[in-house]
């Protein structure tokens, strides 16, 4: 073969893959123009529509540089009403998932009323400001086109109360501080205490899920020295944990608690902390928790 019949057949395959190049390049851009046309001539009210938004895009395309952003601005909002006027605005707002969150602190945050035209909404800024609220663990918030927004909420589940100082605090599983206020309903959930107790007391609760006669008594937990839990029952007495294998310190006691019953003995200090042996002595009475009794002392 020749070497021009052969360069000839380069030049003809570079062309080729140019040619599809292009076509791939220009696919995306036409078939989006050819949905916003099919779109623009169907009904009335989808044309009107359709305008608003190629009007939206073209607003967002130009009027980037600083000196135009008024007129930007005078375009968009002119769009946004097309689009109101077409249908598309707010008429309802749909929530699911909300148990303890209050409507009205909701219903400020959200910041949404009637008739504002959907397309205009900072989903963004209405999420920050409803992830904000004290029960809310995460948030979607969505256009259900043409005239709904959407609020799904998932909202934090009370843990335990973490004590730091004279100050309670409902926490979640996470360790996340949830609310201060109105404690009483959650006077049942134990006491933590302690720098980072809050961060371990999930992983202090599922060992002791294996353990239900201490598990039940349990009243308040103590991190002691950021290494070891004070378990302190409902009777008074105390259980100190070991800094290490503390299921098998657990063990230990539940052994000698079905020879002697000791868990029985009201204000008595079990002592784990020797792999040996296991000591016993009177507990201090003074109190290991607060009591909510008076919530404002407590929040």
């Amino acid at each position: 073969m020749s070497k021009v019949v052969k360069k000839k057949q380069q030049a003809q395959s570079l062309g080729y893959r140019l040619r599809n190049l292009m076509l791939s390049v220009m696919a995306t851009p036409l078939n989006l123009l050819a949905i916003i046309a099919r779109l623009m001539w169907s009904t009335r009210r989808l044309r009107l529509a359709s305008i608003a938004l190629v009007l939206t895009l073209i607003v967002t395309a130009i009027f980037r540089i600083t000196p135009l952003q008024p007129v930007a601005d005078y375009l968009l909002a002119s769009a946004h009403n097309m689009s109101r006027d077409a249908g598309f605005r707010v008429d309802d707002i749909t929530v699911e998932g909300r148990q303890r969150t209050q409507r009205a602190d909701l219903i400020g945050a959200i910041q949404v009323s009637s008739n504002t035209p959907i397309f205009a909404i900072d989903l963004d800024a209405i999420h920050d400001r409803v992830r904000d609220l004290p029960w809310v663990g995460d948030v979607v918030i969505i256009r259900r086109l043409p005239n709904i927004l959407h609020v799904s909420l998932s909202e934090r589940q009370p843990f335990a109360l973490y004590r730091e100082n004279r100050t309670l605090t409902l926490i979640d599983r996470e360790g996340a501080r949830i609310t201060g206020n109105h404690l009483a309903k959650f006077s049942h959930l134990p006491q933590f205490s302690g720098q980072g107790a809050g961060l371990r007391a999930a992983s202090l609760m599922d060992t002791l899920a294996d353990f239900p006669v201490i598990r039940n008594r349990l009243v308040a937990a103590q991190w002691t020295g950021e290494r070891r839990w004070t378990l302190h029952l409902d009777h008074g007495g105390a259980v100190h944990l070991p800094d290490t294998n503390l299921a098998g310190a657990l063990s230990r006691l539940m052994d000698l608690e079905k020879q002697q019953r000791i868990l029985a003995v009201e204000n008595q200090a079990i002592d784990l902390r020797l792999p040996d042996r296991i000591l016993l002595r009177r507990q201090d009475k003074r109190s290991s928790f607060l009591s909510l009794a008076d919530e404002k002392d407590a929040s």
